[in-house]
C-alpha cells in the first residue's frame, strides 16, 4: 500500500480535496446541521458551528499522515463544500479501506455521490494501490445502496444487528469490489456487446433511439427543444447516413440494435486566433433505455476511440446539456474532461 494521503481530485462536477477551517461554515450549514442527513449516521447533527470547527480542527493535523484518506466534496460552479467522503477505516495489512460519505440534501438524487466515489475508489485502487475497498448501509437506507452499486460495487450480504446509528442499533448491507472485479468485467462487456457501423436498414431502429434523446431533451429543457418526433427529424437519420464526413455506429446484443453514436469528422482551419482543429465529434450519443448499465455504453467508447487512432485523429470531442447528469457522470469516468463551458443567463 502506498502512503499518499489525501490528494487533490478532480470529476467534472466535483474537487475533492483535504479539508480547511474555513469549510466550517459550509460543513455546518450544508450537512452537518441537518438531522436528517446524520439520520442514519454514527454522529448526531451539529448544533453549533463552533462544533463543526472543533471537528475540523480535530482532522486537519492528521493530514500529514499518509494513510488518512478523507475529501471534502466541492461543488465547482460554487466553490461551496458540499459533503464528505473518508476511508473510515483502513487496513493496510489486508490492503483494503471502508468508505462513508455525507451530502448536502439540497444535492441528493443528482448522481453527485456516486460521482464521488467512483472518483475516490479509482484513486485508492489506482494510486494507494489497495485490492478491497467496501462500504455499507442501515438496511433502511436503501437510497445509500443505490450509490454503492452506481460506483461499482456488489452487494455482499446482510450482518443482522452488526451496527448503531442515531436511529438505534441496525442490520448492515455490505458492499465491495475488489481490484481484480474491475478489469474482467470489461472483458465481458466486450464480447457480449458487438459495435460496428450502421447499415441502412438499420436506420429505423436508430430513429427509435433518437426519439428517446428527444424526449430526454424536451424533458429536461422544454423550452429549447419542440416535442415530438416530426418528419425533419426522422428523414435526418438518412442525410447523415450519406454524408461521407459521418458515421453512425451501433451497438448490437443478440442481434438487437442496443445503442448508436453519430460521429462527425470536423476540420477547423487556422485563423488569426486559433491553430488548425481536426478532431471527430460525437454529435449523438444513446444508448437503450432497457440496456443501461450494462456496459454498452462503454464498449461503444472504446470501439470509437480505436475508430478515431485509425483516421488519425488525437481529439474526440461532444457536448453536454448539463441537466443530463447521468451522462455527465459517465464521460467523466470514460476518461472526457471539460474543456469550456457554454453558460447562461435568465432575464
Amino acid at each position: 500500500m502506498n502512503r499518499t494521503g489525501t490528494r487533490r481530485i478532480e470529476t467534472h462536477r466535483l474537487i475533492l480535496r483535504p479539508f480547511r477551517i474555513e469549510d466550517a461554515e459550509d460543513m455546518y450549514a450544508n450537512w452537518a446541521s441537518d438531522p436528517e442527513v446524520t439520520r442514519f449516521l454514527t454522529w448526531p447533527a451539529h448544533t453549533s458551528v463552533e462544533i463543526t470547527r472543533t471537528v475540523l480542527n480535530s482532522w486537519i493535523p492528521r493530514y500529514e499522515d499518509g494513510g488518512y484518506f478523507h475529501w471534502a466534496i466541492e461543488w465547482k460552479e460554487s466553490g461551496c463544500a458540499i459533503g464528505s467522503i473518508a476511508a473510515v477505516e483502513l487496513d493496510e495489512n489486508n490492503e483494503s479501506a471502508v468508505i462513508g460519505y455525507c451530502l448536502s440534501r439540497a444535492f441528493w438524487g443528482r448522481g453527485i455521490m456516486p460521482e464521488a466515489l467512483r472518483a475516490v475508489m479509482d484513486y485508492l485502487f489506482d494510486t494507494v494501490g489497495l485490492n478491497r475497498i467496501a462500504s455499507y448501509h442501515d438496511v433502511n437506507n436503501p437510497k445509500s445502496g443505490r450509490v454503492m452499486v452506481k460506483a461499482g460495487m456488489k452487494m455482499e450480504g446482510i450482518l443482522r444487528g452488526a451496527g448503531r446509528n442515531n436511529t438505534g442499533i441496525c442490520d448492515e448491507v455490505w458492499y465491495a469490489e475488489l481490484r481484480k472485479d474491475r478489469e474482467p468485467k470489461m472483458a465481458r462487456e466486450a464480447a457480449r456487446v458487438t459495435v460496428r457501423f450502421a447499415r441502412e436498414d438499420e436506420l429505423d431502429r436508430v430513429n427509435e433511439l433518437r426519439r428517446q434523446v428527444n424526449d430526454l431533451h424536451v424533458a429536461g429543457k422544454p423550452e429549447v427543444f419542440r416535442p415530438g418526433f416530426c418528419d425533419e427529424l426522422r428523414n435526418y437519420v438518412h442525410a447523415i447516413f450519406r454524408d461521407p464526413e459521418q458515421k453512425i455506429a451501433v451497438a448490437a446484443e443478440n442481434g438487437t440494435i442496443c445503442g448508436f453514436a453519430v460521429l462527425h469528422h470536423i476540420n477547423k482551419p487556422e485563423n488569426p486566433f486559433m491553430y488548425e482543429r481536426d478532431f471527430l465529434d460525437i454529435d449523438e450519443f444513446c444508448v437503450d433505455e432497457a440496456h443501461r448499465r450494462q456496459g454498452v455504453a462503454s464498449a461503444m467508447i472504446r470501439f470509437i476511440r480505436g475508430f478515431a487512432k485509425e483516421q488519425g485523429y488525437h481529439r474526440i470531442e461532444l457536448n453536454m446539456w448539463e441537466f443530463n447528469r447521468d451522462a455527465l457522470a459517465f464521460y467523466e469516468a470514460a476518461g472526457f474532461t471539460t474543456f469550456r463551458r457554454y453558460m447562461e443567463m435568465m432575464t
